[in-house]
């Protein structure tokens, strides 16, 4: 048993440190007169008021005038008692109490009461009162399902073993526990995914009712040259005690790592003049599906055409200046819709290639896997002008025309029923960008309503 020394100082010891601190730092009480004054400030610090525990033996800590004798009740009954020592700082002179190893018995609610006497006898006029809970059970947690993933056979270093198995970006774990619990959560080493809702049905009588909840998690960093990994996770419940339950689960993510440049057109303009530009404000943008396996759009191909401006500094360094580039969010109309992202600005002034298919990664990928943002992966990739009549996009005339481009005049989106823009979407299946397997895919083909 660790044994406190307050516990054990002698009153006469105590009495001379008293003593000394009064005369080092004012005389509260004269300790040569009869001492009349009952304590006061006393409080306990330790467990707090409220609190719900799940050890039953604790330590009660406190504050009380030194010298002062503390003993502490738990529901009535006498379990033990400790003498108040000088601390620093002294706060107003009081000193600190600790009564240790306090069995607080049976599971359920606890009235911890302690009765503070001076070295004089008097009495302190109010009991320190705390209540709290004492709860050494865990509320139970179950797993139920791993929506968008597969429970199959994965071979991990030559040795088939049944785990989950997802391409996507993030799946939703299902699960059950009690209206016990404070924190349901899905964990592996320092990162966590909470609950993001829940359901309450009822149990069996006189039981705590049932609680399903969802856990979204996502992808643990993946790279294109590393793009899977497995992940042992834990599913727990922990309630306001700390009492947890916990179910281990193995989840592999594989993906394919990745990316391909999706294009309706060949990237032949076919003639010099064959650009569309634009006014300051104005946009492009041209639609696209993406591929299931793709869950990001990540960067942009783009033809940028000679502005025919000479840069005064060398004329050999070209003269295109700055753009916006965006993802649109799938409209009712088959319009772009809201953005879905900030612009992201690619090059800076006199920098982008021109007379050139440029290729550029956004600075965060957006992910298109929302069904409510882009239905069926749709979305739109383009730019915003920031400066009159430059860049110059270029244009594809040959026929068919896809009539998938569109330019917003300021008011709405119009078609453009006699070129395809020469401006492309790279998709990857992975939220990083770069050194993944390269092709060109032709978009499954939608007519747009007229």
């Amino acid at each position: 048993m660790t044994r406190h020394p307050g516990r054990w100082i002698p009153p006469l010891v105590l009495l001379a440190l008293f003593a000394g601190l009064m005369l080092s730092g004012g005389c509260a009480k004269d300790l040569m007169d009869t001492d009349q004054d009952p304590p006061t400030g006393s409080r306990i610090t330790n467990p707090t008021d409220g609190v719900a525990l799940n050890s039953s033996v604790i330590d009660i800590r406190g504050r009380a005038e030194v010298g002062a004798t503390i003993q502490i009740l738990v529901n009535g009954e006498n379990k033990g008692s400790a003498v108040a020592y000088p601390a620093a700082p002294s706060d107003g002179g009081l000193g600190r109490f600790t009564v240790a190893d306090v069995d607080l018995g049976e599971e359920g609610p606890k009235e911890i009461r302690g009765i503070v006497t001076d070295l004089y006898g008097n009495r302190a006029e109010h009991e320190l009162v705390v209540n709290m809970t004492l709860d050494m059970t865990a509320p139970p947690v179950a797993f139920e399902n791993l929506l968008d993933a597969q429970w199959q056979e994965v071979d991990v270093n030559g040795t088939p073993t049944w785990m989950w198995e997802t391409g996507s970006p993030r799946v939703t774990l299902i699960g059950r526990t009690d209206t016990t619990y404070a924190i349901a959560r899905t964990r592996y080493g320092i990162n966590s995914f909470e609950a993001d809702r829940d359901s309450v049905f009822a149990a069996g009588p006189g039981e705590p009712d049932s609680v399903r909840f969802w856990i979204t998690m996502n992808s643990p960093p993946l790279t294109t040259t590393n793009p899977d990994s497995i992940v042992r996770y834990f599913l727990e419940s922990l309630d306001e005690a700390g009492n947890s339950s916990s179910e281990p689960f193995l989840l592999s993510w594989a993906a394919a790592g990745k990316e391909t440049a999706l294009s309706w057109e060949d990237g032949d303009y076919g003639y010099i003049g064959n650009s569309v530009t634009g006014q300051t404000g104005m946009k492009v943008a041209v639609y696209f599906q993406a591929p299931p396996w793709a869950n990001f759009v990540i960067g942009m191909q783009i033809f940028i055409m000679n502005d025919f401006l000479i840069n005064e500094e060398d004329p050999e360094l070209p003269t295109t200046k700055e753009f916006n580039a965006f993802v649109w969010e799938m409209g009712d109309d088959y319009r772009p819709a809201s953005e879905a992202n900030s612009g992201y600005t690619p090059f800076p002034p006199n920098t982008c290639p021109e007379d050139s298919l440029i290729q550029f990664y956004f600075g965060n990928a957006i992910d298109i896997t929302d069904n409510s943002q882009f239905p069926d992966k749709q979305f739109f990739v383009g730019i915003e002008f920031l400066h009159r009549s430059n860049p110059y996009v270029g244009f594809d005339n040959d026929e068919p025309i896809d009539e998938h481009s569109f330019r917003w005049n300021w008011s709405f989106w119009e078609p453009s029923t006699t070129a395809d823009y020469i401006i492309r979407a790279v998709v990857s299946d992975l939220q990083v960008s770069g050194q993944g397997r390269a092709a060109v895919l032709e978009p499954k083909v939608v007519r747009l309503p007229d």
